[in-house]
């Protein structure tokens, strides 16, 4: 976890839903979860959420086989003096996983839609 300019964990999913629908339902969930400062581009349907000192992730939703495409990257944004904290206190990426899968699982159930983790 080094470079805020390149992700330092990624993922993606997929929701058997229309991306208008999955982006409401992300950007709701998101806003209401009271983790962080969200910030949301209509245009490009990227949603970030940055919370702590080092931690921004971005969820951008594209069309995808008649559902939706969710990807996930997280960034390090600590400053250069404390970069180098940052793998000590970050989740491990089963954490970030578990966490991506059950906003997956949430996604689906609330849009009544299948929804499955595709790993990165």
């Amino acid at each position: 976890m080094s470079d805020s300019k390149r992700p330092s964990w990624a993922a993606s999913g997929v929701v058997d839903a229309p991306p208008k629908e999955v982006w409401k339902a992300l950007v709701g969930f998101l806003k209401d979860s009271g983790m962080g400062e969200v910030t949301v581009n209509e245009a490009e349907r990227r949603v970030s959420l940055q919370g702590d000192w080092w931690y921004r992730g971005e969820h951008i939703v594209k069309e995808h086989d008649g559902g939706s495409l969710i990807q996930y990257q997280v960034y390090n944004i600590a400053s250069g003096a404390t970069r180098w904290m940052v793998p000590l206190v970050a989740p491990s990426n089963g954490k970030l996983r578990d966490g991506f899968q059950e906003l997956l699982r949430g996604l689906g159930q609330s849009l009544r839609a299948g929804a499955r983790y595709r790993g990165k």
